[in-house]
């Protein structure tokens, strides 16, 4: 067993911000800001991991309208991305993310891209994505319920089994940075955890799921005279210790082996398109 805590990131990138909505910013609507907003560190940071880790496929749960994929769909490793979201209307938004533009035909990827949007829940398990290389959940554990947080662990780390994965969620003990704050952060938070919760939620996974060592990081620095804060939102990468490669799903399978509703895939072309034809 092994775990590690890391200082904060704090990433310095400018070029090519993508448009931003009020639920990304929810926090900075508060009086704090970054630069860059805190949610595109995440999103950064993350992307970052899965390119040095050379992930094939990867599930992002909690999807929501599909900002993540933009930092994603280009790491040239990738082959398969499910984009799982339990609100319809969230993955409606996500298409026009998803699917290939022009430049995309224009200039074409040297390995295949297949991107699949599920309307779905971490909380249920399907056959489709279990063994994928690596389970992102980017601010998502503080939106679910009690019996849906309960599943996180079994889902990802006993049905999934990845090589990597990785979580972000608030920093509660940032939250007194935020002088307009009242209560949560976004209105729909089940709950937010400081940054000892997290850790114990982290080492509870990695007790229950041995095979698994975690590093736990922070993103979105405090002002220097708060320090003792820690950051603003809370990361943790866990990765596999032994990778286990014989693995038989169907002695894994669930009540329901494909509980998640596919609602539309898109195949991107690339080079290697044209020797098949």
């Amino acid at each position: 067993m092994v775990f590690e805590v890391v200082s904060c990131i704090k990433c310095s990138e400018m070029a090519g911000l993508p448009l931003i909505r009020r639920s990304e910013t929810e926090t900075e609507r508060h009086g704090m800001q970054f630069d860059p907003p805190v949610y595109i560190q995440r999103y950064r940071t993350v992307r970052d991991i899965l390119e040095k880790e050379k992930i094939v496929k990867v599930i992002d749960f909690g999807c929501a309208e599909g900002k993540f994929l933009r930092y994603i769909k280009k790491i040239e490793t990738l082959e398969e991305i499910a984009a799982v979201d339990s609100q319809y209307s969230c993955l409606m938004d996500t298409r026009q993310i998803a699917a290939p533009i022009a430049w995309d035909f224009l200039f074409k990827r040297k390995r295949p891209l297949c991107i699949k949007l599920y309307e779905g829940s971490i909380s249920d398990c399907d056959i489709r994505v279990a063994g994928f290389d690596a389970v992102t959940c980017i601010e998502l554990l503080e939106h679910l319920s009690d019996p849906e947080l309960d599943r996180v662990p079994y889902t990802v780390f006993g049905y999934i089994q990845p090589r990597v994965a990785i979580f972000t969620t608030p920093n509660k003990d940032f939250n007194c940075l935020f002088p307009e704050l009242k209560g949560f952060r976004h209105w729909d938070h089940k709950f937010e955890w400081d940054r000892i919760e997290f850790r114990t939620w982290c080492l509870n996974v990695i007790k229950q799921f041995s095979n698994y060592t975690v590093d736990i990081f922070g993103i979105g620095e405090p002002p220097s005279e708060s320090a003792s804060l820690g950051c603003c939102s809370q990361l943790a990468v866990f990765r596999q210790i032994l990778v286990n490669n014989h693995i038989n799903w169907n002695d894994l399978k669930p009540d329901k082996e494909t509980p998640y509703i596919l609602i539309t895939e898109y195949i991107y072309p690339h080079e290697e398109s044209l020797t098949e034809a």
